[in-house]
Formats: structure tokens, C-alpha cells, sequence
């Protein structure tokens, strides 16, 4: 004969122990939530590493043209091409300007050295202006002046394109006196 076993009933309904298919594909949207956030935090990130690092460079760069702006003759520095209208930092626009390279700055040279890559993606001017007194150039075609300058604005901007392609501009802006006055202000 056969035994049978009585077994009570909450022996024979007892689930066993494990996740629901909803409850695995709420867990997996969540984990996926998660890693979109934290690439898009990685990438805010990066953007903005690349921003800053790129800004420094360029204000190191500025500041070492005015620096060595200071550095010239007055002769050297009459002698930059010169445009005939009177820019303001006030104003908009700068006068028209001479872009600088590696090959006629020595500036950009040095940094050049040293970081080739990230210089190659700035790109250098420099426009000058008489302020005082008011000239015209060409008037005079042995100078760039009418008449003697006393006192010249020159103006640096550098402009770069970041990794989201968006395009950066600073600008420096200095004075340099016939005796010597230098005053230099900066725009981002």
C-alpha cells in the first residue's frame, strides 16, 4: 500500500521567493535614469573644464601682449598698422585690426611652444587707433599719422571655439601715452 502524507494547507501554497517582471523593468528604468544623468553631469562637465581651461589661456595671452606692449619703443608702436576710425570701449565694434600669428608675434610664438595644439585654435588681433590728437591716416603718406600721436588705444581680442562649437571672445584694451601714461581695462 501506499502512504500518504497529509501535508497542511500553508505548506502547499507557499510562492517562492524571487522579483516580478515589473518589478525587474522598474529597477532597470531607474539604473537607466541614473546613467543618463550621470553621463549628462560628465559631459556639463567637460564642457565646462574645456571653457575655463581655454579662458585662462586666453587671459594669460592678453595679459602678456599688454605686457609686452609696454615693453616697445614708442617707434615700435607707432609704427602697428593703424585705422582711421576712433574706436570707444564704449562703442560697438573695434576698429579694423591686424591679426597676429605665431610667425609675426612673438607672444603667440612662446605659448605656441609650449601648448601647440590648443593655440592653434585662438585667433589673435590687434587694432590701433590715435585718440589724441584725432588724425587721419594716409594724410601724410611718409606716416600712418597726420599728425604726431600723443596718445594710441590698442586693442587685443582673442576668440576661440569651444567643444560645443559655441565661439568665445575676450577682449584688452590698453592706452599708451607719447610720455608714458598706460591704463588697460579688459571685456569678456
Amino acid at each position: 500500500m501506499r502512504e500518504v502524507s497529509i501535508v497542511p494547507e500553508t505548506q502547499q501554497f507557499q510562492s517562492s521567493r524571487g522579483f516580478t517582471i515589473m518589478e525587474v523593468a522598474l529597477a532597470a528604468t531607474v539604473l537607466a535614469f541614473t546613467l543618463m544623468g550621470m553621463i549628462g553631469v560628465v559631459e556639463s562637465g567637460a564642457k565646462m573644464l574645456d571653457l575655463s581651461r581655454k579662458q585662462t589661456i586666453a587671459a594669460q595671452i592678453l595679459h602678456s601682449e599688454i605686457d609686452h606692449l609696454r615693453l616697445q619703443s614708442w617707434t615700435t608702436i607707432t609704427g602697428y598698422s593703424v585705422s582711421n576710425a576712433v574706436s570707444s570701449p564704449f562703442t560697438a565694434g573695434y576698429a579694423p585690426s591686424t591679426t597676429l600669428t605665431t610667425a609675426n608675434d612673438p607672444i603667440l610664438a612662446t605659448f605656441s611652444a609650449s601648448i601647440p595644439k590648443v593655440v592653434s585654435s585662438f585667433t589673435l588681433t590687434r587694432a590701433v587707433t590715435c585718440v589724441m590728437p584725432i588724425s587721419n591716416p594716409n594724410t601724410n603718406p611718409s606716416s600712418a599719422y597726420s599728425k604726431a600721436p600723443l596718445l594710441i588705444q590698442v586693442t587685443f581680442t582673442i576668440t576661440w571655439t569651444g567643444i560645443t562649437g559655441k565661439a568665445y571672445t575676450r577682449t584688452s584694451t590698453t592706452y599708451v601715452g607719447f610720455n608714458g601714461l598706460y591704463q588697460a581695462y579688459q571685456r569678456s
